[in-house]
């Protein structure tokens, strides 16, 4: 997890020192490269790298879209380590725009929320209420529109599933995702997720 965190900061780096306006096309390219540290590591999975009202598609493809300087980026990746994966998505948001920090601090609430309350022997279901009952009660319910994690391992899914209608009982030493996210058409998209493992009965971001 530490690679991949390390590769997030490297892309994150690159973002803020090239201006240039380039294409969701190059910057998923280029995000591959850097996470993958020019090709010493796999990828998790094909990175998501999406601007602005792309992001607003969870699983978005990416184009010739460029990125301006007002724009919002998200960002989904991740590297392999000894076979096993890692999983996270950041968000960038312009700051200066009072609606994305506005749904982005509801999403990190959310987070924030179902990762300081999971305890070993909860269902997944009340972990993905957790998250989701922050979203619902700002009003934007219908715009969290997947589960709020998966489980990760060797796979980038695997069990277990944190979905509002999984019973599967969470149990120490699983490692899974927390990534709820807020959704508005043809606007922006928002996901904040980090891999956790359930550490001594309460979750441990990796």
């Amino acid at each position: 997890m530490k690679i991949g965190r390390n590769g997030f900061k490297e892309f994150k780096s690159y973002l803020n020192n090239n201006t240039q306006k380039q294409s969701e096309e190059f910057l998923n390219f280029k995000n591959k490269e850097i996470m993958s540290c020019t090709g010493k590591y796999d990828l998790s999975f094909d990175p998501i790298v999406a601007v602005s009202e792309n992001a607003a598609k969870p699983h978005a493809l990416p184009t010739s879209r460029k990125l301006k300087k007002k724009d919002l980026l998200l960002v989904d990746a991740g590297i392999k380590y000894k076979r096993y994966c890692s999983d996270r998505t950041e968000t960038y948001i312009n700051k200066h725009n009072k609606l994305q920090q506005k749904v982005y601090d509801i999403v990190q609430k959310a987070q924030d929320k179902a990762i300081s309350k999971a305890r070993s022997g909860m269902k997944a279901s009340q972990i993905d209420k957790l998250a989701r009952d922050v979203i619902e009660k700002a009003g934007y319910g219908k715009y969290f529109v997947h589960s709020t994690g998966h489980g990760i391992g060797l796979d980038i899914h695997e069990y277990p599933n944190i979905s509002s209608r999984s019973d599967i009982i969470i149990e120490d030493n699983m490692v899974f995702t927390i990534e709820p996210g807020i959704y508005l058409p043809d606007e922006f998209g928002i996901r904040i997720e980090d891999s956790i493992a359930m550490i001594d009965g309460k979750a441990i971001i990796l």
